[in-house]
């Protein structure tokens, strides 16, 4: 099985801790949680679970072409995107994907459960693991699909809009359907490929409610392309893949822009406020982060002793060693709200020390 964070349930049965006595800074969700409409909505959706949800998610895919101001024929729903992210290869049937390292390594499953070969493009470490749009032009020959992280998992690094429109371009000259996962766009704000995904038959933009509008357990997601490429999605898709409170919370969770401003300013207050707070403890090395969370480099310990260390003390990160490309010098922390951020850093630094 592959590695993911948020595995709580773990850690209550290893160390006998209370479920309620965890901070989880190992999966990337909204530390604000869901807003309160989508929790509302799904709540009141319960009267109607006798029903079969509606099969061509007509209200979500509405709600997710007013967000944007696109069709809803451009856009397709999921159970998460993890499902769009194995159905891609899937119904394309590419023979060679293109995956970056360190990403996801979810893509690079999908593209082999689908009968592809996943080749790695290493990315270096001098450069702070981020994608140079030159050199991934130059990767794509030869490739038929290639999977792109924007801003980057676990790196936490944002390519620009106009440097993701050259890695467009180059795809496009090289017959490469490029699929770009912006599960953690909305936290930004920006350079999103949205609006071009609907006029390019080699651009695919998936997205999910897990991140951003802190709907984990919902399981929902949707992807964004031209026309022709939905409806070959949709076709091949198993029916009534998104339940009914699913898709009710979703929809209040698109209009729900109070949240939305709110959980925007407090990631970017919190993920500065921790880049600073990490830069004073012994050890550690933050990389810059467009995201909800942080990438570190360690200098004194190794991810899995310091990963074993606070989970004792009830605090959960990520141990990144299981990415390809990284070893166990790398950690991932979610931002979570101040207190909890205070909790985390006190924790470190008395483990770093040695207290």
């Amino acid at each position: 099985m592959r590695t993911h964070g948020g595995n709580i349930y773990d850690i209550v049965q290893r160390y006998e801790i209370s479920e309620g006595d965890i901070l989880d800074f190992s999966a990337n969700i909204n530390p604000l949680g869901p807003s309160p409409a989508a929790v509302r909505a799904a709540k009141e959706s319960l009267s109607i679970i006798n029903r079969y949800p509606e099969p061509s998610m007509t209200g979500l895919r509405t709600a997710v072409s007013r967000y944007f101001g696109i069709n809803p024929d451009n856009v397709i729903c999921g159970n998460g995107s993890i499902e769009l992210i194995y159905l891609i290869p899937r119904v394309f049937k590419p023979k060679r994907v293109l995956i970056p390292a360190p990403t996801f390594t979810e893509y690079a499953a999908a593209a082999e459960s689908a009968g592809a070969e996943a080749v790695l493009f290493l990315l270096s470490e001098k450069d702070g693991y981020r994608l140079d749009p030159v050199e991934t032009a130059f990767k794509l020959k030869g490739m038929d699909m290639a999977f792109l992280c924007n801003p980057n998992n676990p790196t936490g690094q944002l390519v620009s809009r106009a440097e993701m429109l050259e890695i467009l371009k180059y795809a496009a000259q090289e017959g490469v359907r490029l699929v770009v996962d912006e599960a953690f766009m909305d936290f930004t704000g920006s350079d999103s490929l949205v609006r071009e995904a609907v006029q390019s038959s080699h651009l695919i933009c998936i997205r999910a409610f897990t991140k951003f509008f802190g709907m984990p357990g919902l399981r929902i997601g949707y992807g964004v392309a031209d026309a022709e490429t939905i409806e070959a999605l949709r076709s091949n898709q198993e029916p009534w893949t998104v339940n009914i409170p699913a898709e009710r919370a979703a929809i209040a969770a698109l209009t729900s822009w109070g949240h939305i401003r709110k959980t925007r300013k407090l990631i970017e207050r919190e993920r500065e406020r921790l880049i600073s707070a990490f830069r004073l403890l012994p050890g550690v090395e933050p990389f810059p982060s467009a995201a909800n969370f942080i990438f570190v480099k360690l200098a004194t310990m190794d991810s899995l002793t310091l990963t074993e260390k606070l989970a004792r003390r009830g605090i959960l990160i990520r141990d990144c060693s299981s990415f390809p490309n990284l070893d166990n010098r790398y950690i991932r922390i979610a931002v979570k709200t101040k207190r909890e951020n205070e909790r985390l850093v006190s924790a470190l630094k008395d483990v770093l020390l040695g207290r």
